[in-house]
């Protein structure tokens, strides 16, 4: 019995090495195979971390490019505002710069933004925005043009660009850069159309100590926003025109010439016995000359234009109201002078206008009946037009971006006629007195 136990003992024990042999075999190769897949998964884990790492940086990097690409879209703009805040009332109804009796805070006040945006380095994107309380605040686009530079320092704009017809065309808008509350009626209420649709060259000469711009434009001026004071829109066709300013240390002087075709709608008077046909333009021509000159040495500022518009019939059998004589052909001038004491500036500004062409509106007598006039007394009480205008006031620089300005205007010499005021036809006044504050800011 013992010797079988030994034996199966014996044989017990190699069947013990056998199934730890093979156990141990079994588990070496669990133990592979899990290092196996441990090491796939290990892998596999890597390469998606890896992945997603890669595709967060990514996006991280999209993000900044964003930011950068904002940053430099801000960079590249560049806005700035303006803003008039006017009251004025006057001795009676006669509508110098629009203001009568009742106090009156809407014929000068007015807001606009303009914006400039950086294409390139020679190339800019600029538009001016106005809204006007007369206008029930609509905004119009004065300025929007695309203007490049080329090596020659030649710069070409085309779009919607300002008529350079005086000194102060480029600041008509912005009262602050101005030294007057507003700009000399006789001289800047004359042309009814302040912008037009078309291009320009401008080509500045530099000398040592002067400077000397040439700007030629053309275009068509159509703007059926812009009314005249009878009521009607005139578009100004086929603009033609040279300007040019000589610059020198404190001096500059200008001058304009400008030739167009005009047409109109049917003009009346509103709010007159005059609701009758006055003015239906056909291929009329235009012309404009402007001249100026200004001294300003930082302290005095002496500045003074003189310019003379014509507007000629068609000529047209068909209808009377297309001969010469049915505008006005104007000659206007000023001289003014400003002196800044600290941040207080007192300006005096003398102005006169006139028209040329009162004889085409003359009465017929017998015998003298010219085909090419018009015999109209309405166009004579209308459209004749004389006054002198005496302004005094000051300007004080509240901080370096806003003004306040206080105006007094005292307009006569109306020699029988309305003073080329339109609210004058019916109220027959022989002068008239202006009081206006304003303030005036940018931004």
């Amino acid at each position: 019995m013992s010797k079988q136990i030994a034996i199966i003992t014996i044989d017990g024990s190699n069947i013990v090495s056998t199934v730890r042999a093979t156990l141990l075999q079994k588990t070496t190769a669990t133990l592979s195979l899990a290092a196996c897949i441990s090491g796939a998964l290990f892998s596999s884990y890597t390469a998606a971390e890896q992945l997603r790492r890669v595709q967060l940086l990514e996006e991280q990097v999209s993000v900044l490019e964003e930011q950068q690409a904002e940053t430099n879209r801000v960079n590249n703009v560049t806005v700035n505002g303006f803003f008039t805040l006017s009251a004025g009332m006057a001795s009676n109804d006669a509508g110098y710069a629009g203001y009568e009796k009742t106090l009156d805070y809407v014929p000068e006040t007015k807001v606009g933004l303009q914006a400039a945006f950086e294409v390139t380095e020679n190339t800019f994107l600029i538009a001016q925005l106005v809204a006007r309380a007369e206008q029930h605040w609509r905004p119009e686009m004065e300025w929007a043009f695309l203007s490049h530079t080329f090596d020659n320092d030649l710069t070409v704009r085309a779009g919607r660009l300002r008529v350079p017809l005086y000194m102060y065309s480029d600041y008509l808008e912005v009262n602050f850069a101005q030294p007057w509350l507003r700009p000399p009626e006789e001289i800047y209420a004359v042309v009814p159309v302040s912008s037009y649709e078309g291009i320009d060259f401008v080509y500045t000469i530099p000398f040592d100590e002067a400077d000397w711009q040439f700007q030629g434009f053309t275009g068509v001026g159509s703007d059926p926003d812009e009314e005249t004071e009878f009521g009607t829109d005139v578009e100004y066709d086929d603009v033609m025109g040279l300007s040019t300013t000589f610059s020198y240390n404190s001096f500059s002087v200008r001058a304009s010439y400008v030739l167009a075709t005009l047409n109109s709608g049917q003009g009346y008077v509103p709010g007159t016995a005059l609701e009758t046909k006055l003015v239906n333009f056909t291929d009329s021509d235009a012309s404009f000359l402007g001249l100026g000159a200004s001294y300003d040495d930082g302290d005095l500022l002496v500045v003074t234009e003189w310019t003379r518009s014509k507007v000629d019939g068609s000529g047209l059998a068909t209808s009377a109201t297309n001969y010469s004589g049915n505008w006005q052909d104007v000659d206007s001038a000023y001289i003014s002078m400003a002196y800044r004491v600290g941040n207080i500036t007192p300006y005096v500004t003398y102005a006169i206008m006139e028209t040329t062409d009162d004889d085409e509106r003359a009465s017929a007598t017998e015998g003298s009946i010219d085909p090419e006039k018009i015999y109209n007394t309405y166009n004579q009480a209308i459209f004749n037009a004389k006054r002198s205008t005496y302004s005094a006031g000051f300007r004080y620089d509240i901080n370096a971006n806003m003004a306040l300005k206080f105006d007094v205007t005292y307009s006569d010499d109306f020699a029988n006629t309305s003073g080329g005021l339109t609210g004058n036809v019916s109220q027959a006044e022989e002068d008239t007195l202006v009081y206006t504050t304003s303030l005036n800011m940018v931004f």
